[in-house]
């Protein structure tokens, strides 16, 4: 075979070998329904943003190149106020857990999160043992707020019977839904049900207007997640970062 020919068939083997590595890796990515790829100006933004302000040590975990930390209790940012939440500790001893409500949601805000949580299967006694958590930003007017009730019983604490609630208050008081996790029972070791938790209200992207920051608990892996206002409803804007073990 003349040179020329040989040095075609090795450009085409190596776009070939290329395209396939592309394939392989973009088909890796997408592999994670948590973590998609960030392919837009603002995508990276938010993520930088995010990343200065609720990320630990990085890289971490088995995540990716730029998972990060977020264990631990994340402050929100300048103008966003923590006017009730809680706190667990967990006894060496046996495994159980003991939580602490600080602070206390308006009857207003409760009335609300309590009425949410009915509607997806909260029992009529299980209001006495749900936490909340209710963050204010003042200057937007925003408040995001978070009902939880779980439960961990049965052979070796194995059971876990849990029902949660996202949610904001606009600015004219009307409220929102972000999240919700039905009432239901699980395994505590080998749960499939993603949890949610509260991190910020905050302007993520610098466009002016305020998102909400949470966190995804899924077991054993971790992330960010930002919801915005589009095209007047509430969509989430962002998945990514954080760590899995």
């Amino acid at each position: 075979m003349p040179l020329s020919g040989c040095k075609n068939v090795l450009i085409a083997v190596v776009m070939v070998l290329t395209f396939a590595i592309s394939i392989q890796a973009n088909g890796s990515s997408e592999k994670d329904p948590n973590r998609p790829l960030c392919k837009s100006s603002r995508c990276e933004k938010i993520r930088a943003f995010l990343k200065a302000h609720y990320c630990g040590e990085s890289p971490f975990g088995n995540g990716p190149a730029d998972s990060c930390d977020t264990r631990g209790q994340k402050k929100p940012g300048p103008g966003t106020k923590v006017m009730a939440d809680y706190v667990c500790k967990v006894n060496e001893t046996d495994g159980t857990s003991t939580c602490q409500q600080r602070g206390q949601p308006s009857p207003q805000v409760r009335s609300i999160l309590i009425r949410e949580m009915r509607r997806i299967g909260l029992p009529a006694q299980g209001d006495k043992e749900v936490h909340f958590t209710v963050l204010e930003n003042r200057s937007s007017g925003w408040s995001l707020m978070a009902a939880d009730y779980d439960n961990v019983s049965g052979t070796d604490l194995a059971d876990l019977t849990l029902c949660e609630v996202i949610a904001v208050n606009d600015q004219s008081g009307r409220t929102h839904v972000l999240r919700k996790v039905p009432f239901q029972k699980t395994s505590a070791y080998e749960s499939d049900v993603t949890t949610w938790a509260p991190v910020d209200i905050a302007d993520v992207d610098g466009n002016g207007n305020m998102e909400f920051v949470l966190e995804g608990d899924a077991l054993e892996d971790h992330w960010l997640e930002v919801v915005g206002m589009q095209d007047g409803s509430f969509k989430t804007i962002f998945s990514g970062l954080g760590y899995y073990l």
